[in-house]
């Protein structure tokens, strides 16, 4: 990740926004990208977001711009005095927004999932025309058999990591790599048999956006309004990719698996957006893979080796048992 420090960061944001910072904080940083909190002398508050790839970049301003027109509750890349929306370094870029105050929405409040499928629902239609209008736009997510294989990838690597580890996590992973392995496979090998090409071409005729990484970690509640946040991710998808991970996101937060909490989710998308038969398919399909154990295993073995993470992979593990049981899909 590159470096970038506060007095670099002070002086750009003084050329290019005249905003003089107060206070400049980091209250996150990825391997590609970092946000910063910005108080002025004015005790006006922003988020810096800073990118190591430019076209990302232009992607998240011109989904947040085209979004927001189509009446969606987004943040709002302010626009540098040249009127650009963000600002080039050798390094990377910088996207400037208001800080919005809010709470993340919890799934135990009555009526939130299904608020949240329904602005899911409105966020895809919303985005019909954005790529007519000849807007910027990533197409890495349309690719389903690229996208299994690349995690399938992956799922070797911590293999061999945890092979060579055997500590309490790695233990537990290998304990469940041939279910998640099996889980894989069974995907794949139903793949050829669905719609899936022939959605993908009809979304190349009518394209629409998908989030990418839709939860209530990236959606803020502000004045009983719902703002969807961090549009790192969106791109050009089938919608079905969002509700599963969506789906995943609501069950490991509340720890188990509920059929009806499931249809709830597609009943309240479905009131805006109906999913026909064949999404519906390719929706259950995803969701027999192990997203979720691929990604705690990650988080693991790549970045923080935290041993608290055993808990969560146990619970993706418990819940996705609970889901292929009920559901009847996929190896048991």
């Amino acid at each position: 990740m590159a470096e970038i420090n506060k007095k670099v960061l002070s002086e750009i944001l003084q050329k290019n926004y005249e905003l003089i910072p107060e206070n400049i904080t980091r209250v996150r940083r990825k391997p590609d990208r970092q946000v910063w909190r910005i108080t002025n002398n004015n005790k006006e508050v922003y988020a810096l977001k800073f990118l190591e790839k430019r076209e990302r970049a232009l992607i998240i301003a011109a989904a947040n711009d085209y979004m927001h027109r189509k009446g969606i509750s987004v943040a709002n890349v302010l626009p540098a005095l040249d009127g650009k929306p963000f600002i080039n370094l050798d390094n990377g870029c910088i996207l400037l927004f208001k800080w919005l105050d809010g709470e993340h929405p919890s799934y135990e409040h009555p009526g939130m999932i299904e608020r949240m499928a329904a602005l899911l629902a409105n966020f895809h239609e919303a985005s019909e025309g954005y790529a007519a209008a000849g807007n910027p736009i990533s197409v890495q997510r349309l690719d389903w058999n690229r996208i299994y294989k690349k995690k399938i990838k992956k799922l070797a690597r911590f293999r061999e990591k945890a092979a060579s580890s055997m500590d309490p996590f790695s233990q537990l992973f290998l304990s469940h790599l041939p279910w998640l392995t099996a889980r894989t496979k069974w995907v794949l090998a139903e793949l050829p048999h669905t719609a899936l090409s022939t959605l993908l071409a009809n979304l190349q005729l009518d394209p629409r956006l998908g989030h990418g990484d839709y939860s209530h970690l990236n959606v803020l509640c502000r004045n009983n309004e719902l703002t969807v946040i961090d549009l790192d991710t969106v791109g050009l998808a089938l919608p079905m990719r969002d509700i599963s991970h969506l789906s995943t996101c609501i069950n490991h937060e509340l720890g188990a698996w509920s059929r009806e909490r499931f249809q709830s989710v597609v009943d309240a998308y479905g009131q805006i957006r109906p999913l026909s038969a064949e999404e519906h398919e390719l929706l259950l399909i995803d969701l027999i893979f192990p997203h979720k154990a691929i990604r705690l295993a990650e988080k693991y073995f790549d970045n923080t080796g935290n041993p608290a993470l055993i808990h969560e992979f146990e619970r993706s593990i418990t819940i996705d048992r609970e889901k292929i049981t009920d559901l009847g899909l996929g190896p048991i």
